[in-house]
């Protein structure tokens, strides 16, 4: 094989960049030990053969939320890492119930796969905590996608999802402003806030990422919340996306 410069290189290699991006792929897959929660038996079936091709382990699997915490609630989770919530007919049912026990697991990533993409089905998703969301008849790459992003701690939606954050409220609702006046009254140090609260972290979290204490994160927090007009985490993420504070 001869590059552009004229030099050759041996052609065992030359390996091409799609197979460099599926190794790398799959090396971050490597490690993740996923439990699943919910869906109809034969959908959380196809997902567990599906993620063991691609080199995830399936550690438990649970028919619903509630079998889950009559299995132990955390002791249920077994060596799982990460925790795929299937939500069929739009209902979360008992997760509420679930979350205090995730956060009592250091706050295990959770990724959410829905048969329904609409504003609440997300905003409901990423008040619980959720570190992604992912509609159920989207490429299976999504899924594999989503787990890389919430095992790192990064929010991932798909596609679908991303764009109920960009959309308003109402159809008379005003078009978003400009970054600059979204971002109007933010400091450096808030803008930079804004971003780890929005990829998920928890005020202790980030004073640990800032070297602040979770005293002064909090006070930011509250200002942050004020100068935007908002009341919650994911009217934060849609600020934040609407006015290009932050890239998803």
């Amino acid at each position: 094989m001869t590059t552009a410069t004229g030099q050759h290189v041996p052609l065992a290699l030359s390996v091409s960049t799609d197979r460099v991006a599926d190794w790398a792929a799959g090396e971050a897959l490597a490690g993740i030990r996923v439990c699943l929660v919910g869906g109809q038996r034969i959908v959380r079936s196809a997902i567990q053969e599906y993620l063991r091709g691609q080199g995830v382990e399936v550690a438990r699997i649970f028919e619903d939320e509630q079998s889950l915490l009559n299995a132990g609630g955390y002791s249920g989770l077994g060596r799982a890492t990460l925790l795929v919530l299937i939500v069929s007919g739009g209902a979360f049912r008992t997760f509420h119930v679930l979350k205090p026990m995730l956060d009592s697991a250091g706050g295990l990533p959770l990724v959410v796969l829905s048969d329904q993409v609409s504003r609440g089905q997300v905003y409901t998703a990423l008040r619980l905590g959720a570190k992604a969301f992912v509609n159920l008849n989207a490429d299976p790459s999504e899924l594999l996608t989503a787990i890389r992003m919430a095992s790192a701690r990064k929010v991932y939606l798909s596609p679908e999802a991303a764009e109920l954050l960009v959309t308003d409220i109402s159809d008379g609702a005003k078009p978003p402003r400009a970054r600059a006046t979204g971002a109007a009254g933010l400091s450096r140090r808030e803008l930079e806030i804004v971003q780890l609260l929005c990829e998920g972290l928890s005020s202790k979290e980030i004073a640990g990422h800032l070297h602040l204490s979770t005293k002064t994160v909090e006070n930011h927090r509250y200002n942050i919340y004020r100068k935007c007009e908002v009341d919650s985490i994911a009217c934060l993420m849609r600020h934040a996306v609407q006015h290009g504070l932050i890239a998803l």
